[in-house]
């Protein structure tokens, strides 16, 4: 296990757990140039070298705009769209479990990332590194208001926590509405997989919280993981419901995923997602078995259009293969 791994115990509905902490050095105005980022970039990179034990974990690259490794990285979640849309610095663990964007809407982006429900131990390591960083570089910090961020919206905490989660009946019922105003109502947002913007394909959500100020990090990661609890305990019944009322139609719609994973000669991102969603639900309503549904959740990042090269038939053709292969021991039930 590396350095920075975090496993929150792996449920099939909570894929993914991150945090974001958004820090501003001292000294510098919130508006920087290129050369300032670089500037910043050293210093933090520099910060944790100086620790021994932490510092070989890390590495720093360069992002350059709009170019492939761009792409790739931001479907992995390691940067924004906007880094890899302007440009900036990366400084990433060699598990990728903790990154450091610069030059993105504040100096730098804090994020931890670990598999399963487990926000607080992810919390828990952005703090360590953040503590780490900020005894060499003070952050911009006022008594009363907290950490300050170029957006307002972020100024207290910096903290942005969110968990990936896999509600695909509760999309197919029509009751993520209901959820997404539950989740309103707890202080929560829930969006697309790639946040703000973006179309939960597949059924894949993040729920994030949108309040800063006024709580502190540990209080606000509670909340959300509650507000998570409650909608993954929803999704539970939904599927429960859809099975009571129609289990003959959930069994060929899965099984007819399972085939397409199995059979598919060509396969566009889009499609592939959804049978992925059908296939894992299967394999946690015991319809489907064979295959480790955290392999299928992995898979899933694999198969983006930034992550297989080629013209858009060859990737369909590459994408198809990988998906046979880690669909070939599916067993129907």
């Amino acid at each position: 296990m590396s350095m920075f791994e975090i496993h929150g115990g792996f449920t099939g509905l909570a894929e993914t757990s991150r945090v974001r902490l958004a820090r501003n050095l001292k000294g510098y105005p919130f508006r920087i140039t290129e050369a300032q980022h670089k500037e910043i970039a050293d210093k933090v990179f520099a910060a944790l070298q100086n620790n021994p034990t932490v510092g070989p974990e890390f590495e720093k690259k360069q992002i350059i705009p709009r170019s492939t490794e761009a792409s790739q990285l931001v479907e992995e979640h390691l940067i924004s769209p906007e880094l890899a849309q302007n440009g900036g610095w990366l400084i990433v663990s060699k598990d990728s479990a903790v990154s450091i964007m610069v030059g993105e809407e504040d100096h730098l982006r804090l994020q931890v990332i670990g598999t399963g429900l487990c926000p607080k131990e992810c919390l828990e390591t952005a703090n360590r590194i953040a503590a780490l960083i900020e005894s060499e570089l003070p952050f911009a910090y006022d008594e009363r208001l907290g950490y300050l961020t170029a957006c307002p919206t972020n100024i207290g905490t910096g903290l942005r926590a969110s968990i990936m989660l896999h509600l695909p009946m509760l999309t197919a019922t029509g009751e993520i509405g209901r959820m997404t105003g539950y989740a309103g109502s707890r202080g929560c947002a829930v969006r697309g997989a790639y946040g703000e913007g973006s179309k939960a394909v597949g059924g894949f959500y993040q729920i994030s919280n949108q309040v800063t100020l006024g709580a502190s990090a540990a209080e606000l990661t509670d909340k959300l993981v509650e507000t998570a609890t409650t909608i993954i305990d929803a999704e539970k019944k939904a599927r429960e419901q859809v099975r009571s009322q129609n289990e003959a139609g959930l069994r060929d719609r899965i099984y007819r995923a399972a085939g397409t994973l199995r059979s598919a000669y060509l396969i566009d991102t889009s499609e592939a997602v959804q049978c992925i969603s059908d296939v894992l639900v299967g394999l946690q309503m015991d319809l489907l078995s064979g295959v480790e549904p955290q392999k299928l959740y992995e898979l899933e990042q694999r198969i983006r259009p930034a992550m297989l090269t080629g013209a858009p038939q060859e990737r369909d053709c590459k994408r198809a293969e990988l998906l046979r292969a880690a669909a070939k021991d599916l067993i129907l039930q």
